[in-house]
Protein backbone atom coordinates (compact mmCIF):
# COMPACT_ATOMS: atom_id res chain seq x y z
CA UNK A 1 0.00 0.00 0.00
CA UNK A 2 2.92 2.58 0.13
CA UNK A 3 2.50 4.28 -3.41
CA UNK A 4 6.64 4.79 -4.17
CA UNK A 5 9.18 2.83 -2.86
CA UNK A 6 11.52 5.66 -2.59
CA UNK A 7 9.34 6.74 0.57
CA UNK A 8 11.05 3.22 2.77
CA UNK A 9 13.76 6.01 2.80
CA UNK A 10 10.83 8.11 4.87
CA UNK A 11 9.85 5.23 7.04
CA UNK A 12 13.46 4.45 7.63
CA UNK A 13 13.95 7.65 9.61
CA UNK A 14 10.54 7.51 11.15
CA UNK A 15 11.87 4.07 12.53
CA UNK A 16 15.21 4.83 13.50
CA UNK A 17 14.93 7.87 14.79
CA UNK A 18 12.72 6.48 17.95
CA UNK A 19 15.19 3.48 18.12
CA UNK A 20 18.22 6.29 18.57
CA UNK A 21 16.54 7.92 21.78
CA UNK A 22 15.75 4.65 23.20
CA UNK A 23 18.99 3.27 22.67
CA UNK A 24 20.37 6.74 24.64
CA UNK A 25 17.85 7.03 27.29
CA UNK A 26 18.63 3.62 28.04
CA UNK A 27 22.14 2.98 27.76
CA UNK A 28 23.04 7.02 27.78
CA UNK A 29 23.80 9.57 25.10
CA UNK A 30 26.65 8.90 22.37
CA UNK A 31 27.41 11.85 20.83
CA UNK A 32 28.22 10.43 17.38
CA UNK A 33 24.41 9.25 17.92
CA UNK A 34 23.00 12.29 19.27
CA UNK A 35 24.46 14.25 15.99
CA UNK A 36 22.61 11.26 13.89
CA UNK A 37 19.56 12.49 15.77
CA UNK A 38 19.95 15.87 14.76
CA UNK A 39 20.62 15.14 11.09
CA UNK A 40 17.39 12.98 11.26
CA UNK A 41 15.61 15.50 12.85
CA UNK A 42 15.72 17.93 9.93
CA UNK A 43 14.59 15.15 7.83
CA UNK A 44 11.62 14.51 9.83
CA UNK A 45 10.73 17.74 9.12
CA UNK A 46 10.63 17.39 5.79
CA UNK A 47 9.49 13.92 5.59
CA UNK A 48 6.24 15.61 7.54
CA UNK A 49 6.28 18.20 5.26
CA UNK A 50 6.20 16.00 2.20
CA UNK A 51 3.46 13.40 3.63
CA UNK A 52 1.36 16.27 3.80
CA UNK A 53 1.76 17.28 -0.28
CA UNK A 54 1.49 14.20 -1.04
CA UNK A 55 0.20 10.90 0.77
CA UNK A 56 2.69 7.86 1.14
CA UNK A 57 -0.09 5.78 1.43
CA UNK A 58 -3.25 4.29 -0.50
CA UNK A 59 -4.76 3.90 2.84
CA UNK A 60 -6.70 6.62 4.75
CA UNK A 61 -5.90 5.08 7.90
CA UNK A 62 -2.20 4.44 7.63
CA UNK A 63 -1.98 8.31 6.14
CA UNK A 64 -3.79 9.10 9.16
CA UNK A 65 -1.47 6.78 11.45
CA UNK A 66 1.69 8.46 9.59
CA UNK A 67 0.06 11.71 10.31
CA UNK A 68 0.19 11.41 14.55
CA UNK A 69 3.17 9.12 14.33
CA UNK A 70 4.89 12.13 12.79
CA UNK A 71 3.42 14.37 15.12
CA UNK A 72 4.66 12.38 18.23
CA UNK A 73 8.37 12.56 16.72
CA UNK A 74 8.46 16.04 15.72
CA UNK A 75 6.09 17.41 18.04
CA UNK A 76 4.32 19.74 15.75
CA UNK A 77 0.99 18.85 14.56
CA UNK A 78 1.10 17.57 10.79
CA UNK A 79 -2.23 19.83 10.75
CA UNK A 80 0.11 22.83 10.66
CA UNK A 81 1.13 22.49 7.16
CA UNK A 82 -2.48 22.61 5.67
CA UNK A 83 -3.43 26.25 6.23
CA UNK A 84 0.12 27.90 6.70
CA UNK A 85 2.28 26.29 4.10
CA UNK A 86 0.15 24.39 1.38
CA UNK A 87 -2.87 27.40 2.00
CA UNK A 88 -0.54 30.29 1.99
CA UNK A 89 2.95 30.15 1.57
CA UNK A 90 2.99 27.94 -1.61
CA UNK A 91 -0.09 30.01 -2.98
CA UNK A 92 1.47 33.65 -2.60
CA UNK A 93 5.08 32.77 -2.85
CA UNK A 94 6.97 35.11 -1.26
CA UNK A 95 4.63 37.60 -2.19
CA UNK A 96 3.32 40.51 0.18
CA UNK A 97 0.02 38.49 1.19
CA UNK A 98 2.55 35.32 2.12
CA UNK A 99 2.50 35.48 5.87
CA UNK A 100 6.02 34.14 6.38
CA UNK A 101 7.49 36.43 3.85
CA UNK A 102 11.34 37.19 4.97
CA UNK A 103 10.64 41.05 4.55
CA UNK A 104 7.69 41.05 6.64
CA UNK A 105 9.46 42.68 9.56
CA UNK A 106 12.01 45.15 8.90
CA UNK A 107 12.27 45.39 5.21
CA UNK A 108 13.79 43.11 2.75
CA UNK A 109 17.32 41.84 3.82
CA UNK A 110 19.22 39.05 3.75
CA UNK A 111 21.51 38.38 6.89
CA UNK A 112 22.20 36.59 10.22
CA UNK A 113 20.20 38.74 12.26
CA UNK A 114 17.24 38.32 10.00
CA UNK A 115 17.86 34.52 10.08
CA UNK A 116 17.83 34.13 13.54
CA UNK A 117 14.77 36.25 13.91
CA UNK A 118 12.98 34.66 11.29
CA UNK A 119 12.16 31.43 12.87
CA UNK A 120 10.75 33.78 16.00
CA UNK A 121 8.61 35.94 13.67
CA UNK A 122 7.05 32.91 12.03
CA UNK A 123 6.37 31.39 15.82
CA UNK A 124 4.33 35.06 16.02
CA UNK A 125 2.23 35.45 13.27
CA UNK A 126 1.20 31.90 12.45
CA UNK A 127 -0.91 30.95 15.86
CA UNK A 128 -3.39 33.70 14.25
CA UNK A 129 -4.37 31.16 11.30
CA UNK A 130 -3.93 27.83 12.56
CA UNK A 131 -5.95 28.99 15.61
CA UNK A 132 -8.67 29.85 12.80
CA UNK A 133 -8.40 26.53 10.98
CA UNK A 134 -9.13 24.76 14.34
CA UNK A 135 -11.95 26.24 14.55
CA UNK A 136 -13.17 25.86 11.33
CA UNK A 137 -12.39 22.27 11.55
CA UNK A 138 -14.24 21.89 14.79
CA UNK A 139 -17.66 23.72 13.27
CA UNK A 140 -17.26 21.11 11.04
CA UNK A 141 -16.95 18.20 13.32
CA UNK A 142 -13.52 17.45 12.19
CA UNK A 143 -11.49 17.15 16.15
CA UNK A 144 -8.31 15.57 14.07
CA UNK A 145 -6.44 19.13 14.72
CA UNK A 146 -7.23 18.91 18.25
CA UNK A 147 -5.96 15.28 18.72
CA UNK A 148 -2.87 16.08 17.13
CA UNK A 149 -2.43 18.69 19.75
CA UNK A 150 -4.03 16.88 22.62
CA UNK A 151 -1.03 13.80 21.56
CA UNK A 152 1.73 15.89 21.84
CA UNK A 153 1.22 17.53 25.08
CA UNK A 154 0.10 13.84 26.57
CA UNK A 155 3.44 11.99 25.12
CA UNK A 156 5.43 14.98 26.19
CA UNK A 157 4.44 15.35 30.19
CA UNK A 158 4.55 11.70 30.08
CA UNK A 159 8.16 11.54 29.10
CA UNK A 160 9.19 14.35 30.82
CA UNK A 161 7.70 13.29 34.20
CA UNK A 162 9.63 9.87 33.69
CA UNK A 163 12.90 11.62 33.94
CA UNK A 164 12.56 15.39 33.19
CA UNK A 165 16.48 16.01 32.23
CA UNK A 166 16.27 13.45 29.72
CA UNK A 167 13.50 14.10 27.89
CA UNK A 168 14.87 17.36 27.91
CA UNK A 169 17.92 16.32 25.94
CA UNK A 170 17.36 13.12 23.85
CA UNK A 171 13.27 14.53 23.23
CA UNK A 172 13.06 18.40 23.46
CA UNK A 173 16.02 19.66 22.45
CA UNK A 174 16.21 17.84 19.25
CA UNK A 175 12.67 18.55 18.64
CA UNK A 176 13.51 22.32 18.78
CA UNK A 177 16.77 21.77 16.53
CA UNK A 178 13.85 20.52 13.55
CA UNK A 179 11.55 22.83 14.03
CA UNK A 180 14.18 25.64 13.70
CA UNK A 181 14.97 24.30 10.53
CA UNK A 182 11.61 23.86 9.85
CA UNK A 183 10.99 27.39 9.34
CA UNK A 184 14.74 28.89 8.94
CA UNK A 185 14.85 27.06 5.91
CA UNK A 186 12.26 29.71 4.47
CA UNK A 187 14.64 32.33 5.37
CA UNK A 188 17.57 30.60 3.49
CA UNK A 189 14.91 29.79 0.42
CA UNK A 190 13.47 32.79 0.08
CA UNK A 191 15.63 35.75 1.45
CA UNK A 192 16.77 38.26 -0.92
CA UNK A 193 14.62 36.74 -3.68
CA UNK A 194 11.96 38.57 -5.63
CA UNK A 195 8.79 39.16 -4.10
CA UNK A 196 6.15 36.73 -5.75
CA UNK A 197 3.18 37.73 -7.78
CA UNK A 198 0.62 35.14 -6.31
CA UNK A 199 0.02 32.31 -7.96
CA UNK A 200 1.81 33.05 -11.32
CA UNK A 201 5.48 33.60 -11.76
CA UNK A 202 6.58 37.08 -13.12
CA UNK A 203 5.38 38.66 -16.39
CA UNK A 204 8.48 37.43 -17.68
CA UNK A 205 8.56 33.99 -16.63
CA UNK A 206 11.42 34.25 -14.55
CA UNK A 207 11.04 32.52 -11.31
CA UNK A 208 13.35 34.86 -9.13
CA UNK A 209 11.16 34.43 -6.07
CA UNK A 210 13.08 31.29 -4.62
CA UNK A 211 16.77 29.63 -3.92
CA UNK A 212 17.46 26.34 -4.77
CA UNK A 213 20.75 24.20 -3.26
CA UNK A 214 21.80 21.46 -5.37
CA UNK A 215 24.52 19.45 -3.25
CA UNK A 216 24.31 17.44 -0.59
CA UNK A 217 21.88 18.41 1.76
CA UNK A 218 19.16 16.61 -1.10
CA UNK A 219 20.93 13.49 0.04
CA UNK A 220 19.79 13.54 3.42
CA UNK A 221 16.78 15.89 3.50
CA UNK A 222 14.49 14.29 0.77
CA UNK A 223 15.69 16.84 -2.10
CA UNK A 224 14.35 19.61 -0.26
CA UNK A 225 17.21 22.11 -1.93
CA UNK A 226 15.27 21.80 -5.36
CA UNK A 227 12.88 24.69 -4.07
CA UNK A 228 11.06 26.55 -7.18
CA UNK A 229 10.78 23.08 -8.68
CA UNK A 230 8.73 21.99 -5.42
CA UNK A 231 6.87 25.41 -5.41
CA UNK A 232 5.75 25.57 -8.77
CA UNK A 233 4.83 21.80 -8.52
CA UNK A 234 3.73 20.77 -5.38
CA UNK A 235 2.36 17.57 -5.39
CA UNK A 236 5.65 16.76 -6.93
CA UNK A 237 6.84 13.79 -5.30
CA UNK A 238 10.21 14.35 -3.73
CA UNK A 239 12.19 11.85 -5.53
CA UNK A 240 11.49 13.16 -9.07
CA UNK A 241 12.48 16.89 -7.98
CA UNK A 242 15.85 16.61 -9.49
CA UNK A 243 14.35 16.19 -12.69
CA UNK A 244 11.87 18.92 -12.32
CA UNK A 245 14.61 21.60 -11.46
CA UNK A 246 15.82 20.85 -14.95
CA UNK A 247 13.18 21.90 -16.12
CA UNK A 248 13.17 25.75 -14.88
CA UNK A 249 16.91 26.08 -14.45
CA UNK A 250 16.43 28.76 -17.45
CA UNK A 251 13.93 30.20 -15.87
CA UNK A 252 15.82 30.73 -12.57
CA UNK A 253 18.60 33.05 -12.63
CA UNK A 254 22.04 32.21 -11.66
CA UNK A 255 22.25 33.77 -8.74
CA UNK A 256 19.39 31.77 -6.93
CA UNK A 257 20.65 28.31 -7.62
CA UNK A 258 23.35 27.39 -5.07
CA UNK A 259 25.11 24.31 -4.82
CA UNK A 260 26.36 23.76 -1.31
CA UNK A 261 24.10 24.83 1.57
CA UNK A 262 27.05 25.30 4.15
CA UNK A 263 29.24 27.58 2.04
CA UNK A 264 26.05 30.20 1.36
CA UNK A 265 25.56 30.19 4.76
CA UNK A 266 28.88 30.91 5.71
CA UNK A 267 29.56 34.06 2.57
CA UNK A 268 25.75 35.26 3.16
CA UNK A 269 24.78 35.08 6.78
CA UNK A 270 29.09 35.19 7.70
CA UNK A 271 30.68 37.71 5.49
CA UNK A 272 27.76 39.35 4.33
CA UNK A 273 27.77 38.67 0.49
CA UNK A 274 24.13 39.10 -0.50
CA UNK A 275 21.99 39.85 -3.20
CA UNK A 276 18.48 41.75 -2.62
CA UNK A 277 16.07 42.40 -5.16
CA UNK A 278 14.15 45.91 -4.81
CA UNK A 279 11.16 45.41 -3.25
CA UNK A 280 7.60 46.97 -4.95
CA UNK A 281 6.03 49.96 -3.24
CA UNK A 282 2.99 48.07 -1.87
CA UNK A 283 4.93 44.93 -0.49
Amino acid sequence: MLLRKADLLSLGYMAVYPGLIAWQWIYGVEWFLYLLMLLMSVGLAVVQHNHTHLRMWSSNPLNRATDLWLTVLQSTPSFVFFPSHIGNHHRYKHGPEDETRTYRFGGHHNNIFGYLLHPFQALYVLPKTLSKYVKKRAALGDYWPLLELVLIAVVGISLAAIDLQTWFVLVALPQMHGLHWLLGANYLQHAGAAPGTGPDAAADGTLDFSRNFTGWVNLVWFNIGYHTAHHENGRTHWSDLPKAHQEYTERVPDCFNENSLSWYMIKVLVFGRRRVYQLPANA
